[in-house]
């Protein structure tokens, strides 16, 4: 069985995307994702489990917590 990791997006053109990323215990990477714009998202808390929000660099607070709140 795969495991997976969601990864939420707060800020940017792709905000409140949710994608299920496979997770890869062999070989880990950065969980990290470039949107449309070219910004790149970094993990800034986790939420449930194995849901991980990624924050745009140009992120206002309320959608940070808008999307920690969901």
């Amino acid at each position: 069985m795969e495991n997976f990791v969601e990864c939420i997006i707060a800020g940017g053109p792709q905000h409140g995307l949710v994608y299920r990323r496979p997770l890869d215990t062999a070989r880990p990477t950065p969980l990290a994702v470039v949107t449309d714009d070219g910004e790149l998202c970094t993990p800034a808390a986790r939420k449930y489990g194995s849901r991980v929000v990624l924050l745009h660099p140009r992120a206002t607070g309320a959608q940070f917590l808008t999307i920690l709140a969901a």
